[in-house]
């Protein structure tokens, strides 16, 4: 599993830990403030929030990305892993065809005595 970007983490942290603050200092001096100042530092914090929300929104968005990227690498590994073992089986059958016609044919014999019981 990738690792969250240390860029990434910090600014989310440094974001958080500011609003923090800020909602801090105003709970400290609501004592003295007015009317004005209380809604001046609702706007501000609806402000702080909204733009914590978008660069976690943001963040989040990376990762999705950076996950199809990966399951994408996946499935194409994979591809390419099966489309080589078929050349393979097909070039030993080429190589060995009555060999190959045994094992089939004992392969086939088990299945059918598993499918039995």
């Amino acid at each position: 599993m990738a690792q969250v970007p240390s860029a990434s983490k910090s600014k989310i942290e440094v974001k958080a830990n500011d609003l923090a603050d800020r909602i801090e200092d105003k709970v400290n001096t609501a004592g003295t403030a007015t009317s004005g100042d209380v809604q001046a530092d609702l706007e501000a914090l609806r402000r702080d929030i909204a733009s914590l929300t978008q660069t976690v929104a943001s963040f989040g968005s990376g990762k999705i990305r950076q996950a199809g990227e990966t399951s994408q690498e996946y499935i194409d590994s994979a591809r390419e892993r099966f489309m080589n073992a078929e050349e393979d089986i097909e070039a030993y059958v080429r190589a060995k065809p009555l060999q190959s016609l045994a094992m089939a044919a004992g392969v086939g014999y088990v299945l059918a005595l598993l499918s039995r019981r």
